[in-house]
């Protein structure tokens, strides 16, 4: 009995173990069975191309606002928008009435301090006169007692009396201002009534900017006034009018200090707006500010102003939209790319990617990388052939000599 119990036993061991190995040999066969899946690209030589893209309004090259330096009543308002306006045109009028009364207060002003001026300069004249024979007078009457003196008949206590009064009568022609014996003004005098004439012309010079006038040549793009408003009385405080040359386009963008060493005055730059739908305008940077400002309040990063003129453009694309502007940057011409995505680094810091053999065995091949787009990156590398195939999403567990099976789609 107890030898059957033993060979029992030993035949339960024995398919326990032939289990296990049956197991372990199904397991490993089921992950031989596991293929590694991968999208692949064809090698083909091309031109790439790398681009900023900024977003801005688009606005005419020549923009005025057009305001006023006078606060009177609007009375007249002569354009709307979408007119097309010349240089100096009248845009509105404003109320004068104020303005000439002010100007009728002035002249009658400035006339009567003339005229009182007059009959002062005339008074004066009179006393002048009157001082000059006075002192011909005393001048007659000292050489007389001068005499008298000397021949003892007065005396000297008598002849000094006579001689301060000539020389207080000669004092008082120093406060006469005088020319060739004409009575003058004084500066002060003259000055005051400059300043008058000057007010004066001030006025009337306002009376011309009561006609609010187009400072250019273009097309009324906003009309921020109303009849019997006040010319500072405006929408939003904004400029009474905007007139702007719509016959040539440009933006105004702002560029990260992180991408603006790569732009330039001459690059071409593609323009693109959902008003123009698949139409494309053209254009190049015309100017790069030389100074940076900040990007708004919520960041410290610098941003540098750039004008980009427009060049071409489809009907459909107007001043006021926001376009989308696309600064080429730099291009190459006949090179190889790849997905950034198929590059990878190695522990050595070299960059390579993956290129599928016709048994679907994978090999990395060292490459040199230059120009980066926001999609692709050339690669260089003597191994390189047209029409190789690169796996595009590899990742650390690719090995030289894996199996890599591509994906058809």
């Amino acid at each position: 009995m107890k030898n059957i119990f033993k060979k029992k036993k030993f035949v339960v061991i024995l398919i326990v173990i032939i289990a296990i190995i049956v197991g372990i040999f199904y397991i490993n066969s089921n992950k031989e069975a596991v293929e590694t899946s991968a999208n692949v690209v064809v090698l083909e030589s091309k031109d790439i191309e790398q681009i900023i893209s900024v977003k801005s309004p688009l606005e005419g090259i020549e923009k005025a606002e057009v305001v006023s330096p006078l606060n009177y009543e609007i009375i007249d308002i002569r354009v709307k928008e979408g007119d097309i306006v010349q240089k100096d045109q009248i845009l509105a009028v404003l109320d004068n009435e104020e303005l000439e009364k002010q100007i009728a207060s002035e002249e009658n002003q400035v006339e009567l301090s003339r005229l009182q001026l007059d009959e002062k300069l005339k008074s004066l004249q009179i006393e002048y006169d009157k001082a000059l024979l006075n002192i011909t007078e005393l001048e007659k009457n000292y050489e007389q007692n001068k005499e008298l003196l000397e021949n003892d008949i007065i005396t000297k206590e008598a002849f000094d009396k006579i001689e301060n009064s000539l020389i207080e009568a000669k004092k008082g022609l120093e406060n006469f201002s005088v020319s060739d014996g004409k009575i003058t003004a004084s500066s002060a005098e003259i000055k005051s009534i400059e300043i008058q004439k000057q007010e004066l012309d001030k006025k009337k010079e306002d009376l011309e900017k009561v006609y609010i006038k187009s400072p250019i040549d273009g097309t009324v793009t906003r009309v921020n006034v109303n009849l019997g408003r006040y010319a500072k009385d405006t929408e939003n405080e904004k400029s009474m009018f905007v007139v702007e040359n719509l016959n040539k386009l440009q933006m105004k963008v702002s560029v990260s200090e992180y991408d603006i060493g790569k732009i330039k005055v001459g690059q071409e730059v593609e323009i693109g707006s959902d008003v123009a739908g698949d139409e494309k305008a053209r254009g190049v940077v015309s100017r790069i500010s030389p100074t940076a400002e900040q990007k708004d309040n919520n960041t410290m990063e610098r941003v540098i102003p750039v004008v980009i003129d427009i060049t071409e453009k489809p009907e459909t694309l107007m001043a006021g939209v926001i376009a989308t502007a696309r600064i080429k940057v730099n291009t190459a011409e006949n090179v190889f790319a790849v997905p950034s995505g198929a590059l990878v680094t190695d522990e050595n810091s070299q960059n390579k990617v993956f290129a599928l053999n016709d048994d679907n065995t994978i090999k990395s091949i060292a490459v040199e990388t230059g120009l980066e787009t926001d999609l692709e990156t050339e690669v260089k590398s003597d191994e390189f052939r047209e029409g190789m195939k690169i796996v595009v999403n590899p990742d650390l567990s690719f090995t030289d000599g894996m199996i890599v099976k591509p994906n058809e789609e």
